[in-house]
């Protein structure tokens, strides 16, 4: 631990067939993982930073060697079982059971996301309670919390991948009475639609 605050990005090995498949039903699933691993080495790059700690949480710990192999040398931290919000609890314990004082995470499909915005949410987070990134698609693609204000219960028996989300994760934050602050909106790419907008870059 070199910082008090650290970013946990999730990240997927690129296998044909595992990553990206709504986008894969449509240009094909090899050349969807070509684009995902594009992704998660841009967001990476430009999450790294000196100003915080990054860990990579990984979905196959069997796999770190390779993962290793794909990245490079950083600190690999494997993801749990259940569901997303069970996965993104457990790093949050994990983060501050290490004696991070402030955690963020985030995912590797978003392509505009860099380490100033990671900075300003933890900036965020002197003043409020959770930090999250709002998303096109009406979800998130950052939450953070800080270790004495931490509220797990926004992960329990939500339902994902549906656009109210960010609206239900706001609901439990506010019954809660914990603040919150909103960071700029952005998307991620799952669609050919998604896809287009960044040109040939992923491509």
């Amino acid at each position: 631990m070199k910082n008090s605050d650290v970013c946990i990005i999730f990240l997927k090995f690129p296998e044909a067939g595992r990553v990206k498949t709504r986008l894969g039903k449509a240009i094909g699933m090899e050349k969807a993982a070509e684009i995902y691993k594009k992704l998660a080495e841009n967001a990476v790059k430009s999450i790294e930073s000196d100003k915080y700690d990054l860990l990579i949480a990984i979905d196959s710990h069997e796999k770190s060697h390779e993962f290793k192999n794909w990245l490079g040398d950083y600190e690999f931290i494997a993801q749990t079982t259940g569901d997303l919000g069970r996965k993104m609890q457990n790093a949050f314990e994990y983060a501050f059971e290490r004696g991070y004082t402030n955690c963020i995470i985030t995912g590797s499909d978003i392509p505009e996301l860099d380490s100033e915005m990671i900075s300003e949410g933890f900036s965020a987070l002197a003043d409020s309670d959770a930090v999250l990134g709002k998303a096109f698609d009406g979800g998130y693609y950052l939450v953070g919390m800080s270790g004495p204000s931490k509220e797990y219960s926004i992960f329990s028996n939500m339902i994902w991948s549906i656009d109210t989300v960010l609206i239900e994760t706001l609901k439990r934050l506010e019954t809660r009475d914990k603040s919150v602050a909103l960071l700029k909106e952005l998307g991620d790419i799952d669609t050919v639609d998604d896809l287009m907008k960044f040109g040939d870059r992923f491509v």
